[in-house]
């Protein structure tokens, strides 16, 4: 299941006043009604089709991978004005790259009830990390890991996927010190 403020922070906040009524009516479709209070949480399935459904609306005939990073840069903005992702948000800009990534992480593991993550430190500003999830989206994932390390403070911070194994992706993250 994903966790309401991963909905709210996308829908509500971050693509909120560029839904058009089409976009509000596919997404009804498929159980997610933005007239009516969220739920607590979505399945997973669900919450990913949505996210088709949003990109194919939104950014109508720009390639899957740009329009998935535009998404996901849009999703954090919009988790940052929930009252949980200001919290976050705030954090992140005081632990700077490194403790950002560990806190990133642990953020990964609260917006649903199934991620798991592992991260190995390669070098002070290289990490590789591990989630137990192959997201159908591609570069989603990167651009909100780079949106996490930006906010961080982190210089040319990259995200890009070393390999997918099974049911998990391994990503390399990386950035500049100042």
């Amino acid at each position: 299941m994903v966790f309401v403020q991963v909905v709210e922070g996308l829908l509500r906040y971050g693509v909120g006043g560029r839904v058009t009524l089409r976009l509000r009516e596919r997404l009804r479709q498929v159980g997610l009604d933005l007239d009516r209070p969220l739920l607590p949480a979505y399945p997973v399935d669900q919450w990913k089709y949505c996210l088709h459904i949003i990109i194919e609306e939104m950014y109508p005939g720009m390639p899957r991978e740009e329009a998935f990073g535009l998404l996901a840069a849009a999703h954090l903005e919009g988790y940052g004005r929930t009252l949980m992702g200001r919290a976050l948000l705030r954090l992140l800009r005081l632990l700077g790259p490194r403790r950002t990534v560990h806190q990133m992480a642990q953020a990964l593991r609260t917006s649903d009830n199934y991620t798991e993550v592992r991260l190995t430190q390669l070098e002070p500003t290289t990490y590789e990390m591990w989630m137990n999830s192959v997201l159908e989206a591609p570069g989603y994932a990167e651009a909100l890991f780079v949106s996490f390390l930006r906010v961080s403070g982190a210089e040319e911070p990259r995200a890009n996927i070393v390999r997918k194994e099974g049911e998990g992706t391994i990503y390399l993250l990386t950035w500049k010190e100042r």
